[in-house]
């Protein structure tokens, strides 16, 4: 699994090894397949990666794509050429549009990118739950979410 780079290092690997690999803007392999040691064939790629493409990713949206893909929405601003190639932001859009579950909502996703707040069903406001979610990443990824 991987975003950007990473995604496009998920796909090759994914791809070589014959492992389910996930990439979420990751670069299409189809156009580079032939330039690894041994090739990847078609089949490989078609077999064993999923790459979520995010609308207006121009790096995503290099080359072919494998069988394999979800695209989604980039509520991004239409100026911005880079945001929809944001790996938190497609995870936005793919909580918004699918739901959480029982999971927590991403704060990040209203405080950032603008999504609409989640409907209130349990004894916590939106603030008081983010602001716990803050501590724990806070402690988990120190300095990664500072603005």
């Amino acid at each position: 699994t991987g975003g950007s780079l990473g995604g496009g290092l998920a796909v090759i690997t994914g791809a070589q090894t014959k492992a389910n690999a996930v990439a979420i803007s990751g670069l299409n392999g189809m156009l580079s397949r032939r330039t690894f040691d041994p090739p990847l064939t078609i089949e490989q790629l078609d077999n064993s990666v999923f790459n979520v493409i995010p609308d207006r990713d121009i790096i995503a949206r290099t080359g072919d794509r494998s069988r394999l893909f979800q695209e989604i929405q980039c509520r991004a601003p239409v100026n911005n050429l880079f945001a929809c190639h944001s790996m938190w932001r497609s995870a936005c859009e793919l909580a918004f549009t699918c739901g959480t579950g029982d999971r927590p909502v991403m704060c990040q996703c209203v405080e950032k990118f603008g999504y609409p707040e989640p409907i209130q069903n349990g004894t916590r406001t939106f603030e008081q739950a983010c602001a716990e979610e803050a501590e724990t990443l806070q402690q988990a990824l120190p300095g990664a979410f500072e603005k």
